[in-house]
């Protein structure tokens, strides 16, 4: 996907975000990740709608889905370490350490980190948050590394993206 094109993406879900205020739900099915890198390793912050997100993850740990689209901080580290995977270059799962989650109107905020990683080490990235709620569900994921970005789009049936650690 073009970068012209993802930012009409993002442009479009931004003004349908805005006009969605009057209805029940948002008209756009969408997470977006930023992926930070540094010599100890990655910082991963997620933004996901809290009312996707807190159905998805009370059904994860088999709760009820709450009116209030609350999550509980073991719910959301259950759900997110199932459905944001990061490998190692031998297909190793990655443990994703919480630095934080915070609720901010309709929107949740969640940081993990990823130490012990070495400079130009090779690892998988694949999220598939909120595919099993919607079948239109986009996530954007976007690696920053020092004089680099890289933009992966992950929809329900995406492969793992492969990036390596700036060096």
């Amino acid at each position: 996907m073009t970068r012209r094109l993802l930012l009409r993406l993002v442009g479009l879900g931004a003004l349908t975000a805005a006009f969605a205020g009057a209805a029940d739900a948002h008209a756009i099915h969408t997470t977006q990740t930023e992926i930070v890198t540094d010599r100890r390793g990655m910082t991963v912050r997620i933004k996901a709608f809290a009312d996707d997100f807190s159905a998805s993850a009370a059904r994860f740990s088999g709760h009820p889905v709450p009116a209030d689209s609350s999550a509980s901080d073991a719910d959301a580290l259950r759900y997110v370490r199932a459905r944001f995977q990061v490998s190692d270059d031998r297909g190793n799962a990655v443990v994703l350490e919480s630095c934080g989650m915070r609720r901010e109107s309709g929107l949740f905020w969640l940081c993990f980190r990823v130490t012990a990683a070495t400079p130009g080490a090779r690892f998988g990235i694949r999220n598939s948050m909120l595919t099993e709620l919607h079948s239109d569900q986009v996530n954007i994921v976007q690696l920053v590394s020092p004089g680099a970005r890289k933009t992966m789009l992950f929809t329900r049936n995406s492969t793992p993206s492969v990036v390596a650690l700036p060096t």
